[in-house]
Parts: C-alpha cells; structure tokens; sequence
C-alpha cells in the first residue's frame, strides 16, 4: 500500500517532538520569561473627579443605545422571520 513510508515518518517526528517537550523543565522557562521581561511601570494621567464622572456618563449612554439598538435589531429580525415563514406556508 502506499503512503506507508509517509506516516512513518509522521510517527516519527510526533514521538521525538513528545520527547523534546518532556526535556523542558518549568522553572527554566519561568526563569527565562522573567529575565527578559523588564518590568515597566505604567502610569495613567491623573483626571479630576467631575471630569471622570462625565466620561463614565458618557460610556454608559453610549452603552444603553447600543442595548436598544439590539434589541430593536432582534426583535425586527423575529418579526421578519415570522413573516416569511407565513408567506411560505400559505
């Protein structure tokens, strides 16, 4: 039969990939990770508290039209559908 070579080599290639991944050790690659990430201290602006109120007012306004636009899209789409499951029923 053929192609019997080709998964061989498949077999071959899964097993030494497996043992590869046995040789690794946890603590090596942690270790590795937090030598080359240098940690970095991220600073936000400061903002005032009126000024973080309005910015929170608006993310919700925008967040409550985005609800009603979905809701109306839902249920628009269940009414359209409902018409053409009667259109095609008649």
């Amino acid at each position: 039969m053929g192609g019997e070579g080709s998964m061989s080599q498949a077999n071959q290639s899964l097993k030494y990939n497996r043992g590869q991944l046995g040789k690794r050790k946890f603590r090596d690659i942690k270790d590795l990770i937090r030598s080359q990430s240098g940690k970095t201290k991220i600073e936000f602006d400061k903002i005032d508290p009126q000024e973080l109120k309005r910015i929170k007012e608006e993310i919700r306004l925008k967040a409550k039209k985005e609800k009603r636009k979905l809701i109306l899209a839902f249920i628009l789409s269940v009414i359209l559908t409902a018409a053409f499951f009667t259109l095609i029923l008649l």
